[in-house]
């Protein structure tokens, strides 16, 4: 089944959008508890069609004051930094190329449903579910990101793929925006998460890879990495 696409947005009524705001102040005024440190797990890298793919976990990702906000319609999002580097032993590690792909929700109180969109370099997803889990693992996961072209890299080179996730207040629209500023959302930033280093796998034939890929588009393949322990 194809996913839903957005609904189009509605303008909110002012007078509900204060009292609202009054309310989602009070809240974060509360000191917070102490929670779990957000971290970004299980880095996975493969290679999809042509090019080298990337999936991982965000996991203490929503604390409790953040499913509130995201149920009284608060706009969230977060986003995640994805990097490919080549190891050099000499001299400081070369980016190889990047991605930056952002994940968005907003619940509709009037349907009932959480509107999730992606967006990154060669990645655009929209989608609606009326169901909180469904939502949530969007909102945490990556799946199958794009991050190079694979005869990018060469079979004598190693290469890792690193990884961190913040929390995105500077695109809430008002009054949240304000609100936001007074909340200690800023701290919301993981720590940079990498694979052990990797390589192309020069025994594969490429050309032929490429080929079978058109019959088995939305097929995975870690066939062409390997993977060196640190």
């Amino acid at each position: 089944m194809k996913p839903t696409i957005f609904f189009k947005n509605r303008r909110p009524n002012l007078i509900s959008v204060w009292v609202l705001a009054f309310y989602m102040l009070t809240l974060w005024l509360v000191p917070p508890a102490a929670a779990d440190s957000p971290d970004v797990v299980n880095i996975g890298v493969g290679t999809k069609g042509k090019y080298v793919v990337v999936n991982a976990r965000l996991v203490d990702g929503f604390t409790k004051k953040i499913l509130e906000a995201i149920l009284n319609g608060v706009p969230m999002g977060f986003t995640f930094e994805i990097e490919l580097r080549k190891a050099n032993t000499i001299w400081m590690d070369s980016l190889v190329s990047s991605n930056k792909v952002r994940h968005r929700v907003q619940f509709d109180s009037l349907k009932k449903a959480y509107k999730f969109s992606e967006f990154g370099k060669n990645v655009k997803r929209k989608i609606i579910t009326r169901k909180e889990n469904r939502y949530q693992q969007l909102m945490l996961n990556l799946k199958d990101i794009p991050i190079a072209p694979i005869y990018e890299l060469d079979p004598n080179e190693k290469y890792y793929v690193r990884v961190k996730a913040d929390l995105e207040t500077d695109r809430f629209w008002f009054p949240f925006n304000y609100i936001f500023f007074f909340v200690p959302f800023s701290e919301f930033e993981t720590s940079w998460a990498q694979t052990s280093p990797l390589a192309i796998d020069p025994d594969l034939n490429l050309s032929k890879q490429a080929s079978s890929s058109k019959n088995r588009k939305n097929t995975l393949s870690k066939a062409l990495i390997r993977s060196f322990n640190k």
